[in-house]
């Protein structure tokens, strides 16, 4: 069993980082300096960088018309992981809430593809807002975990609501725009560190209610696969200059695509199928059993409801 201060210590570390980067500091590596939004563009379609970030990943390589191919191709792997979510647990009793968040993790990743495919700033958009309103939600989730009632999810919906209205209808760099960019990516980080946090604990629960260590061992998954994501976001964005020369003609390991994409995608179909075997073992008190594919890929079996 992992105790539930592991998490909270490490991706507070972890996190702390990701905050800085993302919005305090950019490294010059991804940084999209103001003055250049505008410059003239001979490679893409969609005109000049204009986002606040340019993945390591080199533009247009394969096409004009896409920035970034594979981490555009690889954002797909969000809303196929969703709907394979859907498909084999929807004759469980999903809460309105489960569907919700696989419903924004689907449109995250057509966001994301769509970002990572112009590096246009409306696009980043697309891929942040459902990105953070998938982390409040799951994280409103999780503290409502033992009971029927709404309770705080639709205060979480709310304020993402909240988050969404104040950027997309400010000005880019006006100070309202730039307060809300700062208070989004914060409150991010505390949801996310709230999750792992709290995972830790409801997969205590999960084995304390019907025995076994699926629940741990499921949270442990869960936990890997994002740390290896979040490590493999920092490292292509540190060592960008290095992975692009790699000796020996060795390719772009492709960090991002390969890494945060992948890793987080299986993170959280490990964390959906983590809070569900949580509602119907403890909350509802049914039996319900865990088996994987390719021992990663989890599938929960439970009594319909």
């Amino acid at each position: 069993k992992m105790h539930w201060s592991v998490p909270l210590l490490s991706l507070s570390t972890l996190l702390s980082f990701t905050t800085c980067f993302y919005f305090f500091s950019t490294p010059e590596t991804i940084a999209v300096a103001r003055e250049t939004r505008h410059a003239a563009s001979t490679q893409s379609y969609w005109g000049p960088v204009d986002s606040d970030f340019d993945w390591c990943e080199r533009n247009n390589e394969l096409s004009a018309y896409l920035s970034e191919p594979f981490n555009t191709a690889t954002s797909a792997a969000y809303p196929l992981c969703a709907g394979y979510a859907w498909r084999l647990h929807h004759r469980l009793s999903l809460s309105r809430w489960h569907r919700l968040m696989l419903s924004v993790t689907m449109a995250m990743g057509v966001g994301s593809m769509i970002f990572h495919g112009t590096l246009r700033y409306w696009a980043q958009l697309l891929d942040e807002l459902p990105l953070y309103a998938m982390a409040v939600l799951a994280a409103a989730t999780l503290r409502q975990r033992a009971s029927r009632a709404p309770g705080v999810q639709p205060l979480a919906a709310a304020w993402s609501a909240f988050i969404a209205a104040g950027l997309l209808l400010s000005e880019r760099d006006s100070d309202v725009h730039v307060s809300f960019r700062g208070l989004m990516t914060v409150t991010f980080s505390v949801a996310f560190v709230y999750i792992f946090t709290a995972g830790s604990v409801a997969g205590e629960e999960v084995d304390a209610a019907r025995g076994g260590g699926d629940g741990a061992t499921l949270f442990r998954l869960t936990f890997v696969s994002f740390v290896a994501a979040i490590l493999s976001w920092i490292a292509d964005i540190l060592l960008c200059r290095e992975l692009q020369a790699l000796p020996l003609g060795m390719p772009y390991p492709q960090l991002h695509a390969l890494g945060w994409h992948f890793g987080t995608c299986l993170g959280l179909l490990q964390l959906f199928c983590l809070m569900l075997l949580h509602q119907h073992c403890v909350r509802d008190g049914l039996e319900a059993s865990v088996r994987y594919r390719a021992g990663l890929v989890p599938l929960v079996g439970a009594t319909a409801h």
